[in-house]
């Protein structure tokens, strides 16, 4: 049987927070090597359709299938999905007490089960690309925060993940180091990597997606490719925020 092109499937999902209904009927189709950026005001329920993707957020209704497979509840299998989906967060996450090539080869040796010689290998490679390779025997607290985010996406991208997540990667950084970031990310995209990014650069946007998903209350307001989105949005609600956002 032929592979779909897509990789990520959204269909009806609710998400429901006690009595704040935080995704309501979201539908969204990523294909293979497609870049989405999905925008929208605080609270819109951005960063929890992300979360949702890899059961981060357990969802109260709906579906979500990746690589035609639907999302497991728990145990091995959930792992496994995880092991497939890099997630890079706000904050960085890297574990304190290990350096940054140990960061990056954890997972490969624990869970790929690769061979240490070959993890370093990788790592190093990796680190290269993200333009860290000489601080990998530093530990994540003598890093600046742009180098920490880097060294986080090395050791998402050392799993060989099918999809990357991006949970605002650059909310919790200075300016002048959230341009090294978007340029990794900028670079992954050119490369083909899937990826689905939650953020508030509308420049990365620009330069980087495909389409541009519009959220608000919950919903998937409008989804359009990126030079749709930017020039002519259909909804007042999307003219609306990007008349603010860009008159910045």
């Amino acid at each position: 049987m032929a592979r779909s092109e897509a990789l990520v499937v959204v269909d009806k999902v609710n998400k429901f927070f006690g009595d704040l209904h935080a995704l309501k009927d979201v539908d969204l189709t990523v294909d293979r090597g497609e870049v989405v950026v999905i925008v929208g005001p605080s609270g819109s329920g951005k960063s929890t359709l992300c979360r949702s993707i890899n059961r981060l957020e357990p969802i109260s209704s709906g579906t979500i299938t990746i690589d035609g497979e639907a999302l497991p509840a728990e145990g091995k299998a959930l792992a496994r999905l995880r092991a497939d989906v890099g997630m890079v967060f706000q904050s960085f996450n890297l574990f304190a007490h290990k350096t940054i090539l140990q960061n990056v080869t954890l997972g490969p040796i624990k869970v790929r089960k690769m061979a240490k010689a070959d993890a370093r290998d990788r790592a190093m490679k990796l680190l290269e690309r993200v333009g860290i390779a000489d601080k990998k025997d530093r530990y994540p607290a003598e890093l600046s925060g742009g180098q920490q985010q880097r060294a986080a996406i090395a050791r998402s991208l050392a799993m060989e993940p099918k999809l990357m997540l991006f949970d605002e990667p650059t909310s919790a950084l200075d300016p002048e180091m959230i341009k090294e970031v978007l340029d990794v990310m900028v670079e992954l995209a050119r490369e083909g990597t899937t990826m689905i990014v939650v953020s508030h650069e509308m420049g990365f946007a620009r330069q980087a997606a495909q389409r541009v998903a519009f959220m608000d209350g919950g919903r998937i307001v409008e989804l359009a490719t990126t030079d749709r989105f930017f020039d002519r949005p259909d909804t007042e609600r999307a003219r609306a925020f990007l008349s603010k956002i860009l008159a910045h």
